[in-house]
C-alpha cells in the first residue's frame, strides 16, 4: 500500500449504500435478516450462526457452527472471485459468533472457564481475535453489517441531566433515600450485548440501527427503525441531516439515506462504493512457508515451540501444522510470518 501525502484527495460521501456500515437490533421476529436481505439483495453473504433462514427465499447464506468456520469463511473472502460477488458480510447473529469465540478460546488452551490461564492470555486472545477478525471483513473490502437481539434495561438519570423536552410517560421521577437527589427512572432498549462485545463494533460502524414496534394515536401498532439516540434507545448515523424514524422497510430507509446525501455539497460527494478495502499484496506463498520454517528453526533453537504453537493455533485455528498451510491460505501464512518475527523481536528489512 503506497502512501504519498501530497497526493491526497479529500474525503467525499459515497452515494452508494453499500459503502456504510452498519449494526441492526431489535426486537424478536421484527425483521431484521429480512430487511438486510431487501437492502442489498444477492451482494449481500449472510454469514449465520442459526438456521432460520428457510424462508428467505433468494439469500445467499453459508451457517457456521464454529469459530474455525468462520475463520474459513474470512480466508475464503480473499477470494478474487468471491469479492466479485459480493459486496456485503451480514454476522447473523453477532452474541452467537462471539459465543463460539469463546469455546474456541477456552479448547485452544484446554481449559473450561476464562482466567485459568497464565498472564490472562485467555482474555487477551479473547479481546484481540475478536476485534482483529471483525475488522479483517471491512480489510478485505467488504461492507460488514451486524445483526443482534435487543434487550432492555433499567436506567437511572440525574434530573438535573434531562432536559424537560425529554421527559416522557416511561419515565418515572424518583428520590434517592440517602442523597435526597432526584433523578429519572426507565427502561431503555440497548443490544444484548456485553460492552466488551459491542466495543469494537461501535468503532467500525456508521450507522446503528434500532426496529421496534410503535403506536400510533389510533392505537395502531407500526414497525418502525430508530436512527438517533434517545433516552429510551441505543442508535445512531453518520448522516447528521437524516431522519430520527422511519418505517421498517429497506426502500424508507434507502431513500432516508439518499435524502441525507443529497444535502451534502455537491462537490463532496461521489457516484462510486467507498474503497474501504487495503490494497491486495503480491505474496509469494513459497517464500513466507520458507521463511516461516527457518523462523520455526529459531523457535525450536529457543526451545519456545510451545509459544509457536500457540501463534499457529491463533491463526489457522487449534490443532493444524504451519507446513500444512496451502497455497489458498497465503495471507494467514503472512499473518503467521509476522507474528512469528514480533515474538523473535525480527523487524522487516
Amino acid at each position: 500500500m503506497s502512501i504519498d501525502l501530497l497526493n491526497l484527495e479529500p474525503v467525499k460521501a459515497s452515494t452508494d449504500l453499500a459503502s456504510y456500515t452498519a449494526f441492526i437490533y431489535g426486537t424478536p421476529k421484527i425483521g431484521k435478516t429480512t430487511f438486510v436481505h431487501k437492502l442489498y439483495g444477492d451482494r449481500v453473504l449472510f454469514v449465520a450462526t442459526e438456521k432460520r433462514h428457510k424462508v428467505l427465499v433468494g439469500a445467499n447464506v453459508q451457517y457456521i457452527s464454529s469459530w474455525v468456520e468462520y475463520l474459513t469463511v474470512l480466508s475464503q473472502l480473499r477470494n478474487k472471485k468471491v469479492k466479485e460477488r459480493f459486496d456485503v458480510i451480514a454476522i447473523d447473529t453477532v452474541e452467537n459468533l462471539y459465543s463460539m469465540l469463546e469455546t474456541y478460546i477456552l479448547a485452544k488452551y484446554g481449559k473450561t472457564e476464562f482466567g485459568q490461564v497464565e498472564w490472562g492470555k485467555d482474555w487477551v486472545d479473547l479481546k484481540n481475535d475478536w476485534k482483529n477478525n471483525l475488522q479483517m471483513i471491512e480489510k478485505l473490502g467488504y461492507t460488514p453489517v451486524f445483526i443482534s437481539h435487543a434487550t432492555q434495561v433499567t436506567t437511572k438519570i440525574p434530573a438535573a441531566g434531562v432536559l424537560q423536552e425529554q421527559v416522557n410517560d416511561t419515565m418515572t421521577l424518583k428520590s434517592d433515600k440517602k442523597t435526597g437527589e432526584q433523578y429519572y427512572e426507565f427502561v431503555k432498549y440497548v443490544p444484548d450485548l456485553k460492552d466488551k462485545v459491542m466495543a469494537p463494533i461501535n468503532k467500525m460502524v456508521d450507522n446503528i440501527l434500532f426496529m421496534t414496534v410503535t403506536t400510533d394515536e389510533e392505537g395502531k401498532e407500526h414497525r418502525v427503525i430508530h436512527l438517533r439516540e434517545t433516552l429510551q434507545w441505543q442508535a445512531g448515523s453518520t448522516f447528521t441531516d437524516i431522519a430520527p424514524v422511519i418505517p421498517l422497510d429497506a426502500e424508507a430507509y434507502k431513500k432516508a439515506v439518499r435524502d441525507a446525501i443529497e444535502k451534502i455539497d455537491p462537490s463532496q460527494r461521489k457516484d462510486e462504493k467507498e474503497s474501504i478495502g487495503m490494497e491486495e499484496q503480491k505474496l509469494d506463498f513459497d517464500e513466507l512457508m520458507k521463511e516461516a520454517k527457518e523462523l520455526g528453526v529459531q523457535f525450536h533453537k529457543a526451545g519456545r515451540m510451545e509459544e509457536l504453537q500457540r501463534i499457529v493455533d491463533e491463526v489457522f485455528g487449534a490443532g493444524n501444522k504451519l507446513t500444512d498451510a496451502k497455497k489458498h491460505q497465503v495471507q494467514p501464512l503472512f499473518v503467521a510470518v509476522q507474528k512469528m518475527k514480533e515474538a523473535l523481536n525480527i523487524g522487516d528489512e
